[in-house]
């Protein structure tokens, strides 16, 4: 569908370069409900999202929104990976999973400039590889985007989230909080009731999704033994 703009944008003013049908009819709802004078409604976005929604729930696999002003949107939105507007569809093109050893190369483009930056402990390829099965990764068209790791401490009932990372190119559309969910689903499935959280830089981040401020004595004994003075990482944790 052309359209005068170039897709849809969040909050953020960020293109969101794929967006389920479900949350599609949302916002529009959201936007509908939102608007004093109902004539306003008419917009040439909000039609064509609705538009786009109602033909993924009757069938159609996606639906994509680019803009006739861009020289190239139709090639670019059919033949690069992000495209230049946005896909609508009833399921995801991502895939949120439990990370294989194929994954360690993936894993380590994604955290490298992280760890450049200091944001992350750095990890070499022998030990990603031996904790590969700690990994939940976020798979795109064969990249791997996002990841989180799960370190569990069973005696203590409580696992560590680490490693949490997305692609730059990629921030804005709830991955992180995929992420979080699923390792916050396979921490109960093993029995967890807390996860705890090291971090030096995204502390609103976690603040924002539960976690609370805990002292270093509040971490599993293994781990505090092993806690990193020079890093000066702030402790979290979240009740499951």
């Amino acid at each position: 569908m052309f359209g005068s703009e170039g897709g849809i944008t969040d909050s953020h003013g960020d293109l969101r370069s794929e967006l389920l049908a479900a949350t599609a009819k949302r916002w529009v709802k959201q936007y509908l409900a939102s608007l004093e004078n109902p004539a306003e409604a008419h917009t040439e976005t909000a039609r064509l999202l609705q538009a786009a929604a109602d033909a993924c729930e009757e069938g159609v696999p996606r639906c994509h929104l680019i803009s006739y002003q861009r020289d190239g949107a139709l090639i670019a939105e059919l033949l690069t990976r992000d495209g230049s507007g946005t896909m609508i569809v009833r399921e995801s093109y991502e895939q949120i999973r439990t990370a294989v050893i194929d994954d360690v190369g993936g894993i380590l483009e994604l955290i490298a400039p992280l760890e450049e930056k200091g944001i992350l402990v750095r990890r070499s390829r022998e030990r990603l590889e031996m904790e590969i099965e700690r990994f939940t990764v976020v798979e795109r068209d064969g990249a791997i985007i996002g990841c989180a790791a799960l370190y569990p401490f069973q005696e203590e009932g409580v696992g560590e989230l680490a490693c949490v990372a997305i692609d730059d190119h990629y921030r804005g559309g709830e991955r992180g909080d995929r992420l979080l969910h699923a390792i916050e689903l396979t921490s109960k499935s093993m029995g967890l009731t807390q996860l705890f959280v090291l971090t030096t830089r995204t502390a609103h981040w976690f603040i924002e999704r539960g976690f609370r401020e805990a002292s270093l004595d509040s971490l599993p004994k293994e781990k505090k033994a092993l806690y990193n003075f020079q890093r000066n990482s702030k402790v979290f944790f979240k009740p499951l």
